[in-house]
């Protein structure tokens, strides 16, 4: 091969480098993406809601009737058997008395004694009368036996002998009302507030209606309280269930015996547990946002040992998880890969180095994961999070996950 021939070829050779340099300058690089494996397993669709514990049964021991309470004793937590004292009420402590009301009542008292003192001797006086008419009636009438005494003048002594009683009997009751007027005057005086022995007759003994635990002592030190005032609740600890409120919209989902999964409530392991009424009536709540919401009351037991719980106590707050549908075996991708294209769900799959569009049918979802009808296929690699440089036909390759 002669110099010019050499010469054309070495041109040629530089020419087309720096064509295929051009070329390869204008092909876009591969984009990085997130690669997922299309499989199969199991899937939980819920509805996941904070939720709290209560007491199945809360007993409020209240006061009977007004009184002054004893200190309790009894701490929260101790444990109560039915019918054990757990309330003692005296009667109410008497006010003291201010100087003008202490100077009118002794004054009420001095009334009372003149006027006790006057009964008496009316008393007296018509004693005295009635005894006399008496022995005048027994005298008319041995004098009448003998035909000395007329019969109507002994008609007549019997008649004033009646009327004197009648007069002794009002006087005697008029002398005791008296007395107890005195006596209600000078009890006015009386300091009972000090007088420990004035309220023993009337002490009322309050016992625990269960057996259970004390949960709350509303009032622990002695003092006055009023009918009906809540004094103490008790409960069983072993007798818990979890109300959650839930949005109106899901809980048309929930009935009753869904299962349901207690998370996050300071163990290790859910509990499991079960719906026992989701109440009829919504209410609107106002969330953190601001956004009124029409919220529904949903009550579920506690279906794991006690013994997996006995730490839980009234008020403790846990998440459930109300399963409204589960699949052992079931077709799933991350639903981070989903995106729409007009009214059908599609996704990018990874086909030797370049994304494919696909259009899927969608099943159920949780959020998180979504099922697959259709459209793709097991071990299928799908792209998670695709962004707007994507786009069927493109070059990709797997960055970083």
């Amino acid at each position: 091969m002669n110099i010019a021939t050499r010469r054309r070829v070495s041109v040629i050779m530089i020419i087309s480098a720096v064509v295929l340099a051009t070329v390869y300058g204008f092909i876009p690089e591969a984009e990085d993406v997130d690669l997922v494996d299309v499989s199969r397993g199991p899937l939980r669709v819920a509805i996941e809601e904070e939720g709290r514990t209560r007491l199945k049964e809360r007993f409020v021991i209240s006061a009977p009737t007004a009184g002054y309470i004893r200190r309790i004793t009894a701490k929260v937590g101790e444990p109560v058997k039915m019918g054990e004292i757990v309330v003692v009420l005296e009667p109410l402590r008497s006010q003291a008395l201010d100087p003008r009301s202490r100077a009118e009542t002794e004054a009420t008292v001095s009334a009372a004694q003149a006027a006790f003192n006057a009964a008496q001797e009316k008393e007296r006086a018509s004693a005295a009368d009635a005894d006399y008419l008496e022995k005048r009636l027994e005298r008319f009438a041995n004098l009448y036996s003998r035909g000395y005494v007329a019969k109507d003048l002994l008609d007549q002594t019997e008649s004033e002998v009646k009327k004197a009683q009648a007069v002794r009997n009002s006087a005697k009751a008029a002398a005791d009302a008296a007395r107890f007027e005195l006596e209600r005057a000078r009890a006015t005086l009386q300091d009972f507030g000090t007088d420990k022995r004035a309220g023993n007759n009337g002490i009322v003994y309050v016992s625990s209606p269960a057996d259970g635990s004390i949960f709350k002592i509303h009032r622990e030190s002695e003092g006055a309280v009023g009918a009906g005032e809540p004094l103490m609740d008790i409960g069983n600890q072993e007798n818990l269930e979890v109300l959650a409120e839930v949005l109106s919209s899901d809980a048309v989902k929930i009935k009753k015996g869904t299962a349901v999964l207690f998370k996050r409530w300071g163990g290790d392991e859910p509990l499991a547990g079960k719906v026992r009424i989701v109440e009829p009536a919504g209410f609107t709540k106002v969330s953190s946002l601001g956004v009124e919401e029409q919220r529904v009351l949903v009550v579920a037991d506690i279906t794991s040992p006690p013994d997996a719980w006995r730490v839980l106590g009234d008020g403790y707050r846990l998440e459930a998880h109300f399963v409204v549908w589960e699949g052992k075996d079931v077709l799933q991708i991350p639903a981070s890969a989903l995106f729409r294209s007009g009214k059908d769900w599609t996704v990018f799959v990874y086909d030797k180095g370049r994304a494919r569009l696909r259009k899927v049918e969608v099943g159920q979802r949780n959020g998180l994961t979504a099922e697959i009808i259709s459209g793709i296929k097991a071990n299928d690699k799908v792209i998670t999070h695709p962004g707007d440089s994507i786009g069927d036909g493109i070059r990709i390759r797997a960055g970083k996950k």
